[in-house]
């Protein structure tokens, strides 16, 4: 990719962070890029695909190889899952507690681009897999106790971090929710011990 194109991206994706995709005008993105209307159409098309390339680097394509975290323990398990998202957030074009709110984004890309939806339900189905194998390898060891529903609880960890962004985006800021997922997981998580 282009120094150019990924400095417009960056720009773009701080721009629609802080907004929306319709809150976000191509006359927007070019001020903020310095650059003229013809010459972001000489790297994009159209402003969707500019907010497709954006979605994608930010929030798309399946972003976790759960295949690299640890199944030894649940709790090992779902902190390497943490570090994970807060190193991804540490890429984002501006702090994490900056009033970034990339929840938004992802629903803005769910409406508005045609497969991200698909994209984001076959990376769920791997998510959900991956909670439920490492929930049923602990319950399997007596980490957890006996008789609970792996893939039902696999559900409930998995929508921890949703609620906590819901709740961020209600206050206005995000300030420390990866500490607040794992704190909430921890809760969940020593409940479920025997």
């Amino acid at each position: 990719m282009s120094e150019t194109r990924e400095h417009i991206i960056q720009v773009a994706g701080r721009l629609f962070l802080q907004g929306n995709y319709d809150g976000v005008s191509i006359q927007d993105i070019t001020r903020a890029v310095g650059m003229t209307k013809g010459a972001l159409y000489h790297h994009f098309t159209s402003k969707e695909q500019l907010f497709e390339e954006v979605a994608h680097t930010l929030v798309g394509s399946p972003h976790t190889d759960f295949s690299a975290l640890p199944v030894d323990s649940l709790r090992g398990f779902y902190t390497a899952l943490v570090e994970t998202a807060r190193s991804r957030a540490a890429r984002l074009p501006d702090p994490p507690d900056s009033g970034i709110n990339v929840h938004s984004l992802l629903w803005d890309a769910v409406r508005i681009l045609p497969g991200f939806r698909a994209a984001m339900e076959t990376f769920n189905t791997l998510e959900h897999s991956a909670w439920t194998g490492a929930i049923q390898a602990a319950i399997d060891r007596g980490e957890l106790r006996g008789g609970l529903d792996a893939a039902r609880l696999a559900r409930i960890f998995m929508s921890v971090p949703d609620g906590v962004a819901i709740t961020s985006m209600l206050k206005g800021a995000s300030p420390a929710i990866h500490g607040e997922i794992l704190g909430l997981w921890d809760t969940l998580y020593q409940s479920l011990k025997p």
